[in-house]
């Protein structure tokens, strides 16, 4: 290879000068080395606590970082680290201890459970009063290793016994859920301060949703703003608060019911009042073909604005009298029917009947 330098003309012959390139000497650049195509990372380990024992979940990376299909995943790397929980440095970077390699298609083991969508690894046997500190990295079958997931950091402790006794009861609002606060730990031992609560529900075979905006310190709630004829499921799980860090029970039995909103009863009718050597006795048409706890009565002076009740709890007759009253004062009587348990909706009230009792 050369290169023309110079072309002149000089008695009568053509010069040419002629430049060969020879190898040049010195350094040679380095090499360029194809990027590898590496797995997304994996965007976040999840974790519950079930019997006792330590849940880790993630998601399978689906793509490369160039955004072509993962096609070649081989499996996990899971690096795991632990420190007492009470020597534990804030700004110390995680203690990893060991790696091991989670192979898609590697033995069947009892606490692995390796789906298309998501690996879930269950841990025994953890050391109460320990952090925990968990990394993944999705490795393909070439060896191109992702960044690593977020690290979880976990500080564990043994968790309270999964909540008892869920029971759903129907509310002029919607629906009443309770349950029985948890007072013990799995072992049996006592909690150091109450438990909190995350109290779940899902819609249909919808996901799992958190009700109350967070956990809750109280152990009822009203659940409002429910469709008719839908199937809600309910469950709750206990809060171990541990140096800043949150333990879950497991979750106690699931309650479903399908919503049916209450109706209070229809009115009293032709309710009428009378005197008597007792005092005064009331009288109204009972209502058939509707359920019912039974009836209030009500009762105000013809100057008073406001009627003061005078059952303490549901009437079961269509007959009541009042010896409490003052002979010669004006009294005016309302009555209304009561829904049947747990609600016990109330009627609109009758319309009024006023007496002036006889001397």
């Amino acid at each position: 290879m050369y290169f023309v330098m110079n072309r002149r003309k000089a008695g009568g012959l053509v010069l040419f000068l002629a430049l060969f390139l020879l190898p040049a000497c010195g350094k040679k650049a380095n090499p360029v080395i194809p990027e590898k195509t590496v797995p997304q990372k994996v965007e976040r380990i999840h974790y519950r606590v079930q019997e006792g024992t330590l849940v880790l979940y993630w998601a399978v990376p689906k793509q490369n970082t160039d955004g072509s299909p993962l096609t070649d995943l081989k499996g996990f790397s899971l690096t795991r680290g632990d420190w007492p929980t009470k020597d534990l440095c804030p700004t110390c970077p995680p203690p990893f201890k060991e790696t091991f390699m989670i192979d898609l298609k590697g033995p069947v083991q009892p606490d692995l459970d390796i789906g298309a969508d998501q690996v879930r690894l269950r841990l025994r046997e953890l050391k109460a009063g320990s952090t925990y500190f968990f990394q993944v990295k999705a490795v393909s079958r070439r060896g191109a290793e992702s960044e690593p997931s977020p690290t979880l950091q976990i500080s564990w402790e043994i968790p309270f016994a999964p909540p008892q006794g869920l029971e759903l009861l129907p509310d002029p609002q919607g629906l009443k859920i309770s349950w029985k606060p948890s007072t013990a730990l799995v072992d049996g031992s006592k909690p150091e301060r109450p438990a909190l609560y995350l109290l779940e529900k899902k819609v249909d075979q919808g996901p799992w949703e958190v009700l109350g905006g967070g956990p809750l310190s109280v152990t009822t709630f009203t659940d409002t703003g429910l469709n008719e004829k839908t199937t809600y499921t309910y469950r709750v799980k206990a809060l171990r608060q541990v140096g800043g860090f949150v333990l879950e029970s497991e979750a106690s039995g699931e309650k479903e019911t399908v919503y049916l909103r209450p109706f209070p009863p229809p009115a009293v009718q032709d309710l009428v009042v009378f005197s008597t050597p007792a005092g005064v006795e009331l009288r109204w048409q009972g209502i058939e073909g509707v359920s019912l706890a039974g009836y209030h009565v009500y009762r105000r002076q013809k100057n008073e604005k406001t009627a003061r009740r005078l059952t303490a709890a549901p009437h079961q007759d269509t007959v009541y009298e009042d010896g409490k009253i003052t002979r010669g004062e004006t009294y005016v009587y309302s009555v209304s029917a009561v829904g049947p348990a747990p609600t016990f909706l109330e009627g609109t009230r009758s319309k009024e009947v006023e007496i002036t009792v006889s001397p």
